[in-house]
């Protein structure tokens, strides 16, 4: 209990010393879903802590890749733009996964949203939340424990979100860009479809 109470004050205080630097570091590549080589790309921009990026996931994402994604038509390129200290502190844990772990634990994440960006104990809750695909307490603090490898895993995701809004044009959670077009209103598939006619 100790450990996790540290860590959450040790991130709050880090979270304002960063947010506005100007440090060198460069923004975390996005993480893909498909294809590399698909001809239309999705690039999703989100917070772990946004309600309507998590609708995204829950509800119109699956349809998406049965379809253009699972098919090789799409691939989805997924970034990080935290919104708070919880977001932060979901994205310094999902950016510490594999290739393989990553989009598995986004998505769990998503889907038990608010049972771990309303607790009072949040990371026992991630921690409870990601335990049953096997990863366990240790495992989780290896990414949040004071280090050069987090500190930069910090540093580059205030980047990227510093470049999503000078360069990108974001604004808000989640933005959406097809074959680097921003999409206005809400994307699913439906808009997918009238967007590629």
């Amino acid at each position: 209990m100790k450990i996790f109470t540290h860590i959450l004050i040790l991130f709050s205080l880090i979270l304002p010393m960063y947010a506005f630097s100007e440090d060198n570091a460069e923004p975390l590549p996005g993480r893909t879903l498909g294809n590399e080589s698909a001809q239309i790309i999705i690039e999703e921009y989100a917070s772990m802590s946004c309600g309507h990026c998590a609708s995204f996931h829950n509800n119109s994402l699956n349809k998406i890749k049965k379809e253009f994604i699972d098919t090789g038509k799409a691939k989805l390129i997924f970034y990080d733009f935290p919104l708070d200290r919880g977001a932060m502190i979901g994205s310094m844990i999902t950016q510490c996964m594999n290739d393989k772990q990553f989009f598995p634990v986004l998505s769990i994440l998503f889907q038990k949203q608010i049972e771990w960006t309303q607790s009072d104990n949040l990371l026992e809750s991630i921690n409870n939340i990601l335990a049953p695909i096997g990863l366990d307490k240790e495992r989780i603090l290896s990414c949040l424990e004071e280090n050069e490898i987090n500190q930069n895993r910090w540093k580059s995701l205030l980047a990227g979100r510093k470049y999503a809004i000078d360069i990108k044009g974001v604004e808000a959670t989640p933005t959406f860009f097809l074959n680097g077009e921003k999409i206005e209103g809400k994307f699913d598939i439906k808009k997918l479809k009238e967007l590629l006619k």
